[in-house]
């Protein structure tokens, strides 16, 4: 259940951030868009309940011991994830507030408030997260910093790719959002990677090095196979904006037949499989110390079965690449060179998922084969 509450929460922020920023953009700044104060409503609505549910298995599984009432007040009060949250809902409900009643799209000022109480909202969330709770100062501002980026231009890109009536206009967005999406793109590849070293370090041991180290180890439960999935999605990610990007300005300019919408919603639809990919990990144990994660919950059911052997709490990764993961390699690179191909060659978006999905498919069993 958390991990689709999880999923609708990333997608929420996304939404809001996205629509925020348009309504602080002049229109000639903008795609031809449908402008929604339902959406706005909703995804601030959305952020203040469906982030309330990762709490709630905490206090249930209190529950158990001390009662629900005297665990919902211990969790609520005393916890930081539950002071958390009781600010993310205070401004959750500000926020609803200010966009019911006022029309934040057409007063500079009041848009600008409500996108500087949406970045509140963002440090809010953090704040009861996994990587602030290991480091209050750097694990906050990586995991910050990373969600902020990826709701402005994910959300830029939701917004634009599924919520435009026509093309028209796309190439003035493109000439603020391509930049935008580059430097969003750097800032989450930074972020992310400093979030994941205080994410998966050992608990004594918490520095690039130990991560790498957990990185690898860790590919044998379920919170390193997400990680893994994560991180090779985001290879077709950031190819596909570059086509959207740069190939997109390129053909428009030209005044060429070209469909832009078509491949932004492909490179949307990447970008909610990887929101899904991590709500999935936040519910996973990471890999602080791999052979306690062994113990309790054992090694992950796919990866268990591609290894063919069991795998114990002494379990050490060593990565050894052969012929056949060399193969899936190869292929994993081919896909992704027909995936470029396809979108030159304006084949259909079927046919880019089923490249993409087979991509996925190669890399993950490039790398996990490779496990000895």
């Amino acid at each position: 259940m958390v991990p689709i509450t999880e999923t609708l929460t990333y997608i929420c922020f996304s939404c809001l951030m996205g629509s925020l920023l348009f309504a602080n953009l002049s229109p000639a700044q903008k795609p031809d868009l449908i402008y929604s104060r339902r959406l706005l409503l909703w995804s601030t609505a959305g952020i203040g309940i469906l982030s309330f549910f990762p709490i709630l298995t905490v206090i249930i599984e209190l529950s158990k011991d001390m009662g629900f009432w005297t665990s919902f007040q211990s969790v609520l009060f005393t916890f930081q994830i539950g002071q958390a949250w009781t600010l993310t809902l205070a401004i959750s409900i500000l926020l609803l507030f200010l966009i019911y009643f006022n029309p934040v799209n057409e007063d500079p000022i009041l848009a600008k408030l409500a996108f500087l109480l949406g970045i509140l909202l963002i440090g809010t969330y953090v704040k009861s997260g996994h990587a602030a709770s290991l480091s209050p100062v750097w694990g906050f501002t990586a995991h910050f910093f990373h969600l902020l980026a990826v709701s402005i231009w994910g959300g830029a890109l939701l917004i634009a790719a599924w919520g435009t009536k026509s093309d028209r206009n796309w190439l003035k967005f493109l000439k603020w959002f391509t930049p935008l999406a580059m430097i969003s793109i750097v800032v989450v590849i930074v972020a992310g990677f400093f979030t994941m070293v205080i994410d998966i370090s050992p608990s004594l041991n918490r520095t690039i090095p130990g991560a790498l180290a957990n990185y690898k180890n860790g590919l044998v439960v379920n919170y390193g196979q997400a990680l893994l999935i994560k991180h090779l999605l985001i290879i077709p990610l950031i190819l596909l904006a570059f086509f959207n990007g740069i190939y997109s300005r390129t053909q428009l300019r030209a005044e060429k037949p070209f469909t832009p919408i078509r491949w932004a919603r492909l490179e949307s639809i990447v970008l909610l499989v990887i929101f899904a990919v991590t709500a999935y990990m936040g519910q996973q144990n990471p890999p602080h110390e791999l052979s306690q994660v062994l113990h309790f919950y054992g090694a992950s059911p796919l990866i268990q079965k591609i290894y063919g052997h069991t795998i114990t709490q002494a379990f050490t990764v060593h990565l050894q690449f052969g012929m056949i993961s060399f193969v899936f390699a190869l292929i994993s690179v081919l896909l992704l060179i027909l995936i470029g191909l396809g979108i030159l060659k304006k084949l259909s978006n079927a046919m880019i998922v089923l490249f993409l999905f087979g991509y996925l498919c190669s890399a993950y069993f490039a790398v996990s084969l490779a496990i000895q």
